[in-house]
């Protein structure tokens, strides 16, 4: 027989699973994101925003609309050759169906432009999240620019 104290414990444990789950979803969601900009995969990241979000990189001009924001990305990692964002989710707040997620973001990216600069950026991304039938998407993300800057080698020197 079960008692109320085994009851709540139970009952306990399973929110805290589901918590654990949210945010573990929510951390592939940030992962998934940086990976699809680095190989330019609009697939991937047609699926990551929610269809009305709302994106601001840097000081450029905010965008609306899923197809929006993609097609921007898709715009502005066409030209790499080589990216990687190497992406830290640090804070996970889920409430419900909802959720805030910061991470914080060392990226290089290299341009077919010139082979021998690497670009290089840190930042942190603030993002709001809502959970869907089809899993966790972005609804808001604003990314401010910490660092910026460019740095050469002859790559021809490379093994």
């Amino acid at each position: 027989m079960t008692t109320v104290n085994e009851v709540a414990t139970v009952a306990e444990l399973t929110a805290q699973v589901r918590h654990l789950a949210a945010r573990a979803d929510l951390q592939d969601l940030v992962f998934r994101y940086a990976t699809a900009c680095d190989h330019s995969d609009v697939a991937t990241l047609q699926g990551i925003f929610a269809p009305d979000a709302r994106a601001k990189y840097g000081k450029d001009e905010p965008l609306v609309g899923a197809e929006d924001i993609v097609t921007w990305l898709a715009a502005a990692t066409r030209p790499t050759v080589w990216g990687h964002h190497f992406i830290n989710p640090y804070a996970v707040d889920v409430r419900g169906d909802r959720a805030d997620v910061l991470a914080y973001l060392l990226s290089h990216q290299v341009f077919e432009a010139d082979l021998d600069a690497v670009t290089m950026m840190t930042s942190r991304y603030q993002l709001q999240c809502v959970r869907t039938a089809s899993g966790w998407q972005i609804t808001q993300l604003d990314l401010t620019v910490g660092w910026f800057e460019v740095r050469t080698a002859d790559q021809a020197l490379l093994p």
